[in-house]
C-alpha cells in the first residue's frame, strides 16, 4: 500500500498531443421553420444578412400574415437591433393588398404592389423567406409585381 503512494504517478495526461487549428469548411446550413408557425418576417441585418422576427402576438399565421407584417417594416424591437428592409417603402392601404396563395401543392404565389423587376435580391429574398415562414418551408415561391412575374425562388435565409 505504500508503495503505491510512493509511486509516481502513471497517468500524466491522457495522451493526446495538441494541434494546430484544422480547417472543415463553412458551417452546414439546414430550413428549420417555427415551431408553431409563428408568423416572422425577415429583416436584413447591417451586415446584409436576413435575421427572422418572429411576432407570436401577430394574429395571422398565414404567408400573407407574414408578409404584411413584413411590409409593416421593422419595429421599434428590430430598428434597436440595427435591422432594416431592402424593399420599397409601402404606405396604408397598400400593405394590405399583398396576397399569398397556392398556386399548386408546392408552389405558393405572392402579389406584391410595388414593381419587382428591379427588386434588390435581398429584398427578393426577404419576401420570399418571409411567405414561407408560416408555410411549408419546401415549397417554391413565385413573386408578382405590377410590372411582371419573377422565376421560382425557395428560401436561402444564410446567404
Amino acid at each position: 500500500m505504500t508503495a503505491a503512494l510512493l509511486a509516481p504517478p502513471l497517468v500524466a495526461g491522457c495522451g493526446i498531443e495538441p494541434t494546430g487549428v484544422v480547417e472543415s469548411g463553412a458551417a452546414a446550413r439546414v430550413l428549420v421553420a417555427a415551431p408553431s408557425r409563428t408568423p416572422m418576417a425577415y429583416f436584413v441585418s447591417g451586415e446584409g444578412r436576413l435575421i427572422p422576427a418572429p411576432d407570436p402576438e401577430y394574429a395571422d399565421n398565414s404567408p400573407q400574415g407574414s408578409l404584411q407584417l413584413l411590409l409593416r417594416g421593422p419595429g421599434p424591437v428590430e430598428l434597436e437591433a440595427g435591422l432594416g428592409t431592402r424593399l420599397p417603402p409601402v404606405e396604408g392601404v397598400l400593405g394590405g393588398s399583398v396576397r399569398a396563395f397556392y398556386a399548386a401543392r408546392d408552389r405558393l404565389e405572392v402579389r406584391v404592389p410595388f414593381p419587382v423587376a428591379a427588386l434588390d435580391p435581398l429584398g427578393l429574398r426577404q419576401l420570399v423567406c418571409t411567405a414561407l415562414s408560416t408555410a411549408e418551408p419546401t415549397a417554391e415561391v413565385v413573386v408578382n409585381g405590377p410590372d411582371t412575374t419573377l422565376e421560382p425562388s425557395r428560401c436561402d435565409a444564410g446567404h
